[in-house]
């Protein structure tokens, strides 16, 4: 089997045709992988602009890539065409699902349907290696603090550019890389699968919800194990509910956070414990014990 990592650039900007911002690829990169991860191909392709004729500022400033770059490109069908040779019969890569909103996004541009034509099995590269990290999926890791945790050179890649971050995520992935566990990682795209990719998850704050369990409003102390007592009433604040406790055990006063997310495949509680101040707990600048 052979695995191709893809990475686009994109450029911003209003749509007259759908009327809202599109996010039009500008740049497609990718390597091809052996079963080892082994890099041996390379694809990149400009395609010129048709919605936005000039580059965003603040695109031009994160790729170095020029007005003039995307002259000669090639349209967007011929792009995706000639890519859909190369990748044909892969398994489909990217870091994060990000590039396949915004290829979904082109395709019901470009072609009235948002199925990518070249996806048949894909895996998120970034939600892999997160996982063999050990850093759940609570942030998304990025590709250059990726490579710095696993110390990885990256001189001599173009950052924030399309082939070389392809070449970046699969120096990552070979570093992480482990056949059994990447195997459960590797999606079928079927309906199921664009239906979890188009799903937005939200936290929910309306206390009344009926999809809140709130059996689950409660803490326990992060070093008794014991349930807290709650003091005062629940306040709603940086998509959770906040309250202070006190732990009948030990007698300290905490702070509880408890968050409830609607997911694809249901609701999921997170709960975190603070030391007790005073002060109103600020997601900014308070770590906390995860209190599943």
């Amino acid at each position: 089997m052979a695995y191709v990592i893809l990475d686009l650039e994109w450029n911003s900007g209003y749509c007259k045709k759908t009327k809202g911002f599109l996010n039009e690829i500008i740049e497609l990169g990718a390597v091809k992988l052996d079963p080892e991860m082994n890099i041996t191909g390379q694809f990149t392709i400009f395609i010129r602009p048709q919605i936005t004729k000039r580059l965003n500022p603040m695109v031009k400033e994160l790729t170095r890539l020029s007005n003039e770059d995307l002259i000669h490109g090639v349209p967007f069908r011929y792009a995706v065409n000639k890519f859909g040779k190369f990748a044909k019969d892969c398994v489909i890569m990217s870091w994060s699902t990000s590039d396949l909103t915004a290829l979904e996004a082109n395709f019901e541009y470009y072609f009235g349907t948002n199925r990518i034509s070249f996806l048949k099995s894909y895996a998120d590269v970034q939600a892999y290696c997160q996982e063999r990290l050990g850093l759940g999926n609570k942030n998304q890791l990025s590709l250059q603090n990726a490579a710095e945790m696993l110390e990885i050179e990256t001189d001599d890649i173009p950052h924030h550019r399309a082939a070389g971050d392809s070449i970046l995520a699969a120096r990552i992935l070979k570093r992480l890389y482990e056949p059994e566990s990447f195997e459960k990682q590797i999606k079928l795209c079927n309906d199921d699968f664009y239906a979890r990719l188009n799903f937005h998850s939200a936290y929910i704050c309306n206390i009344d919800n009926p999809l809140i369990d709130k059996s689950e409003m409660y803490i326990n102390c992060d070093e008794c194990n014991v349930r807290c007592e709650r003091l005062e009433e629940l306040k709603v604040r940086n998509k959770g509910f906040y309250s202070s406790y006190k732990c009948p055990s030990c007698g300290r006063l905490l702070i509880g956070k408890i968050q409830f997310k609607l997911n694809y495949d249901g609701v999921s509680v997170s709960k975190k414990v603070m030391p007790y101040t005073a002060e109103e707990p600020s997601e900014d600048n308070r770590e906390g014990t995860e209190n599943e």
